[in-house]
């Protein structure tokens, strides 16, 4: 499975407290099959272009912290 996180914070500070997690409506790591469904979702339900998905977020293995 794989989950996305980022160092921009919501408020647009970048790396100041760590990595942040795109989490589910009960608080838990939103889970992919696999890249490409995580990458489909991220461009389908944000205001991201690729540029900034590739810059700013990265897609990992859960587990892989």
């Amino acid at each position: 499975m794989k989950v996305i996180r980022t160092l921009v914070s919501p408020d647009g500070v970048t790396g100041l407290n760590g990595w942040q997690y795109l989490l589910d409506d009960d608080g838990e790591e939103l889970e992919f099959d696999n890249t490409d469904s995580a990458n489909s979702f991220l461009l389908d339900n944000g205001s991201y272009t690729q540029e900034y998905i590739d810059e700013w977020i990265e897609i990992i293995e859960k587990g892989d912290k």
